[in-house]
């Protein structure tokens, strides 16, 4: 059996590149950390550093041995931290993964509105693609994307948003309660990357109504996508709240209103199963029942139109 104090002290060798800095790092005297080393590679049956001068280095057993020592020392911690705040009667505070954009439009000002039923512990802004990584890896109890978790997490629909056009309130559409995809591929466009939600859904249906649309501007960062629109340079597509006083105007595709999916995914198997299905909940009821911008037509009107789809 291996104890976690002695993984502990494996992830500090690996961290900090030799046994002398780990000894240091953890408070341990050399000597102690080097026979523990040594008593944890006999255990295991291979050697998990390569031997020669200089920093030590992870063997290919070391390798694969790192991300599962990692994962059972973040649990262990995730455990010990359920416990004390059990033991105090507080609420188990939790860690989410999510894209900046339900970071800024969902999680922030559900937070600061005091719509969670658990606690949140902190949000880790990553990418929609690694999100779940980092719930598998121990590094977040949650992941929220537009991407549906892998088969083997808890999955939970949070809701669905939709994908609109924010124009300039001087911008012809503005005037409009909605644009239909053949209209609105006429007009000078600002788009993400296609890594983004928005984009992606938006090429789909492009693409299944047999649509084109000819040079547009693309750009890395939402807010830049919405200040360009407020300046009047083109139509931005996106999730996102508008900003700089820009109208929200709704897609029309021929099944509805074109909008993405918000999933969750965590461990069925986590320590606080009950807690995180909870969180998961107040996200997901302030998603559908609050969300409201200032738009021409407000969110919880186009979530209501979506859920009907």
């Amino acid at each position: 059996m291996v104890e976690i104090r002695v993984l502990r002290y494996f992830l500090a060798v690996v961290d900090h590149g030799s046994v002398t800095a780990a000894a240091r790092a953890v408070r341990v005297a050399q000597p102690s950390l080097s026979r523990q080393l040594h008593n944890l590679q006999q255990k295991l049956g291979v050697e998990l550093f390569r031997r020669g001068p200089g920093a030590m280095r992870l063997s290919v057993a070391g390798e694969r041995f790192l991300p599962l020592a990692r994962d059972l020392v973040a649990r262990a911690d995730q455990a010990s931290s359920a416990l004390r705040h059990l033991a105090r009667g507080d609420d188990i505070p939790l860690t989410i993964a999510a894209p900046a954009t339900t970071i800024t439009d969902v999680l922030g000002p559900c937070i600061a509105g005091r719509h969670l039923r658990s606690g949140v512990n902190d949000i880790i802004e990553r990418d929609t693609r690694t999100v779940y990584d980092f719930v598998q890896r121990g590094d977040a109890d949650i992941g929220i994307s537009t991407f549906p978790p892998p088969g083997s997490m808890e999955t939970r629909i949070i809701g669905r948003a939709p994908v609109c056009a924010l124009v300039a309130p001087e911008h012809d559409l503005a005037g409009q309660t909605e644009v239909s995809l053949a209209d609105l591929v006429q007009e000078s466009l600002i788009l993400m990357h296609r890594s983004n939600a928005a984009r992606l859904a938006f090429d789909t249906a492009t693409a299944g109504q047999g649509l084109v649309y000819v040079d547009p501007r693309v750009v890395s960062v939402t807010s830049v996508a919405r200040a360009l629109a407020a300046s009047g340079q083109g139509v931005a597509v996106l999730t996102d709240q508008p900003l700089f006083d820009l109208i929200r105007v709704p897609i029309r595709i021929r099944d509805g209103i074109l909008g993405v999916t918000l999933y969750a995914g965590w461990d069925p198997e986590h320590f606080a199963a009950p807690a995180v299905a909870a969180l998961v909940d107040s996200i997901s009821e302030y998603h559908r029942n609050v969300l409201t911008p200032k738009a021409k037509i407000t969110t919880a009107s186009l979530l209501r139109a979506l859920d009907r789809q």
